[in-house]
Order: C-alpha cells, then sequence, then structure tokens
C-alpha cells in the first residue's frame, strides 16, 4: 500500500512546525545559562499566602530588594529562588521585603532553607509546542 501525497505533506508539515518550536526553545535556554551571571542562590520557603495570586506581591517585593538579579517565586512549591549579586543581600533583607509585602488578607513568613530543597518548574516553551505537549499527556 502505498502512502497517499496528502498525508506525507501532513506529517511533513507537522514535523517541521515542532522542530521549529522545540529548536527556538533549545536555543533560548542554552542563550539563558551562557548570559546568565554568577550569583548568590537563596532559597526561601514562605508561609502565609493563600492563593497563586499572591506570587506577585511577593515576585515585586523580592525584585525591589537592591542585589536582586532574579527571583522565581512559586505558590505551589510554597516558596522562592531567589539570585543575587554576591555580597550585596543579606538574608534578612529578604525576609523583610516578603513581610512587607503582606496584606489585609495574608500575611507573608519566610524563612531560609538550604539550597536545593524546594524545586520550582517552569512551564516554558511556546504556545503551541505547549498546545501539542498537553495533547499527548
Amino acid at each position: 500500500m502505498r502512502p497517499k501525497p496528502f498525508q506525507l505533506m501532513l506529517l511533513t508539515v507537522f514535523l517541521g512546525i515542532f522542530g521549529i518550536c522545540v529548536g527556538g526553545a533549545l536555543a533560548a535556554a542554552e542563550d539563558l545559562r551562557s548570559s546568565s551571571q554568577p550569583g548568590e542562590i537563596i532559597t526561601m520557603k514562605i508561609d502565609g499566602w493563600t492563593c497563586a495570586s499572591c506570587e506577585k506581591d511577593v515576585h515585586a517585593a523580592l525584585m525591589d530588594v537592591s542585589g536582586v538579579q532574579s527571583a522565581e517565586v512559586s505558590y505551589p512549591s510554597g516558596g522562592a529562588i531567589v539570585v543575587c549579586e554576591p555580597g550585596q543581600v543579606n538574608h534578612d533583607q529578604l525576609v523583610q521585603a516578603i513581610r512587607g509585602a503582606s496584606n489585609v488578607f495574608d500575611t507573608y513568613k519566610a524563612t531560609v532553607i538550604p539550597n536545593g530543597s524546594l524545586s520550582i518548574v517552569k512551564n516554558e516553551g511556546s504556545v503551541f509546542g505547549n498546545f501539542w505537549s498537553s495533547l499527548f499527556h
């Protein structure tokens, strides 16, 4: 039985689009690793938040601290991983910043925990790639 030209064409288009999406995501990840500057990593456990929208408050508070390069905040993981300029930020500054982000409904409490004890999985990739991977899980 000979494959039909339409089926071959459809398969070729699908593989081409999938390859572009995956290849682009891999290239972006490699660029991020090579361009990121080394920094001190501080891992924090955060209590007192009640929903995923609290992530924005905590993230903004951490980024307002002078010397913080980046912050990955995750309500489902229960904490944050902060990258700081070495020697520029102490743990108390970050704890106070998170406490200061509290509001009438939520009182945030943060504690520094050993690095590697909190894992935050980011869902990166293109919208098209995420759509296709969600179909097969």
